[in-house]
């Protein structure tokens, strides 16, 4: 996979999480352009899935005190809880009925502005 497409994995999660937060029926969000990413709703929730795993085993210690354990874990349920509807309403396989067909415009991504951290202009400056 390119950097490109890694890219536009990540904007089509980010635009499923915003569109299953406003949801919360638990529909798979799908766009046709998305097939060449993940070949259809089933390989999105397939991903989905692995996100939701990956974030769990990145974001949840359990050498932590059971208390912190909890809150991490109400955290996590409060902030995905879109995605967690996707996914428990997908457990067994994606129905066509289940899939929310998008429309319209698409959300783009942001033009991000480049900025360097060090500037130099005419060399370094040495101390006098």
């Amino acid at each position: 996979m390119t950097w490109t497409e890694t890219h536009e994995r990540i904007r089509i999660f980010h635009e499923v999480e915003a569109v299953a937060a406003a949801d919360m029926s638990g529909a798979v969000p799908w766009r046709e352009e998305w097939a060449p990413y993940f070949n259809g709703p089933a390989g999105l929730v397939a991903a989905l899935r692995a996100r939701w795993n990956h974030m769990c085993e990145a974001q949840l210690d359990i050498r932590t005190g059971e208390d912190d354990l909890n809150d991490a874990v109400a955290r996590l349920r409060r902030s995905e809880a879109g995605i967690l509807e996707i996914l428990k309403n997908a457990a067994g396989e994606v129905v066509p009925s289940r899939v929310l067909t998008l429309a319209g415009p698409r959300s783009a991504p942001s033009p991000r502005t480049r900025s360097r951290r060090f500037q130099f202009h005419g060399g370094p400056v040495i101390p006098a």
